[in-house]
């Protein structure tokens, strides 16, 4: 995506005759290609610009362009929340949370369409979809469980992602009730419910049949949210991938690809290249990056990537994990909190990474897409 500079766009709008015989269709192009930040300040040019930049169907074209860029970087602290909005990834800014005061202590549960799902680390029950960019944000209403969300005794988890057979975005949040020590931890109770924004009411979809072990899932295909999660308890526990589809709402276990020795190495579930991806990571030895070719199919797993222990720079750390492929090819991976580094496939060299200027000591990092989507509307306009 193109970025064009503001005086550009401003000289175009102070020449009446050149705007009034630019087609509309050009005008609207030359506006999806610049940020966000700019076309904020341009709502107040005219009611027509203003009526424009409000449109479904132009917030959709903006958002398709986004997307095929690298997005924006958060990085998030335990109290704040930083956005690091530029090409370079090389400056960050410290985000106004206009309910930051309401959160005890902040998470972020997801990513989409440039919103993002924000809640309190203690149980998860205040929810806030909140556009970073444009500073608009949306309290969820409080979701009534059967099951007590007892800070101490309780663990919560969200997902949040976009619908694609609803046009509608999602939250979903789970809680187990740890009320049994040393027992089985199948045994224990739980309870999911699940939030629509076009209807803004939550809706209980039962139990869970699997105990989830993440705090946010991954969401892909507009259709899926993917947990890591275990079965069993002590020995016989098992680890295992778990999807929730949204068009059946239901839950199943997804199948792992096989590895060579899998109870050394533990596993992260994320997103590659748009593809639905699991990392095995051997502390200190490798990192192998499987991608699944087609969603639920066990046999379309496929290794992507390998790094290994001659790409292990400092011994002081026990993994490297994945977290976003840049469009070049690039992995930004972490190697602790706040400590990041690039491996370049081609090359086979990992890079650390240049520092983020202005960034907190350490940090969680998540990405966006700086969009124009408001919490308070459903799903952009589809084709």
């Amino acid at each position: 995506m193109v970025s064009l500079p503001c005086s550009i766009i401003t000289n175009v709008l102070s020449v009446p005759y050149v705007s009034a015989n630019l087609p509309s269709d050009i005008i609207n192009d030359i506006f999806a290609r610049l940020p966000v930040k700019s076309l904020v300040r341009f709502r107040c040019v005219s009611k027509s610009m203003f009526a424009l930049l409000q449109s479904k169907k132009f917030i959709k074209k903006h958002l398709d362009r986004a997307m095929q860029i690298d997005p924006n970087l958060i990085l998030r602290t335990d109290f704040k929340l930083f956005a690091v909005d530029d090409e370079q990834w090389s400056k960050a800014r410290k985000l106004k949370v206009p309910f930051g005061l309401c959160l005890e202590k902040v998470e972020v549960s997801g990513s989409c369409h440039g919103l993002l799902c924000i809640s309190d680390q203690r149980c998860n029950e205040d929810i806030y979809l909140f556009n970073p960019s444009t500073g608009v944000y949306r309290k969820l209403p409080p979701p009534e469980f059967d099951v007590p969300t007892i800070e101490t005794t309780c663990f919560t988890s969200l997902g949040f992602g976009f619908h694609g057979g609803e046009n509608d975005y999602k939250v979903l949040r789970s809680i187990f009730l740890y009320d049994k020590p040393f027992e089985d931890i199948d045994s224990y109770q739980c309870e999911a419910r699940i939030y629509s924004l076009t209807t803004d009411k939550w809706k209980k979809i039962g139990d869970v049949p699997f105990h989830i072990s993440t705090r946010a899932a991954v969401c892909i295909a507009d259709r899926y949210f993917i947990w890591k999660a275990s079965r069993g308890f002590g020995r016989r526990m098992s680890i295992l991938v778990v999807a929730f589809d949204m068009d059946k709402e239901e839950f199943n276990e997804v199948g792992k690809p096989e590895v060579s020795d899998p109870t050394s190495c533990q596993i992260e579930v994320g997103v590659m290249n748009e593809q639905f991806s699991i990392f095995h990571m051997w502390r200190g030895e490798r990192v192998e990056i499987w991608a699944m070719k087609e969603f639920g199919v066990k046999e379309s797993w496929k290794k992507m990537i390998v790094i290994g222990p001659q790409m292990m720079m400092d011994p002081n750390y026990m993994f490297l994990k994945p977290l976003y492929m840049k469009k070049n090819g690039e992995i930004l991976m972490e190697k602790g909190e706040g400590k990041l580094v690039v491996y370049q496939p081609q090359q086979q060299i990992v890079n650390d990474f240049t520092a983020i200027r202005r960034a907190p000591r350490w940090f969680f990092l998540y990405t966006y897409v700086g969009s124009l989507v408001s919490p308070f509307t459903d799903g952009p306009e589809t084709a």
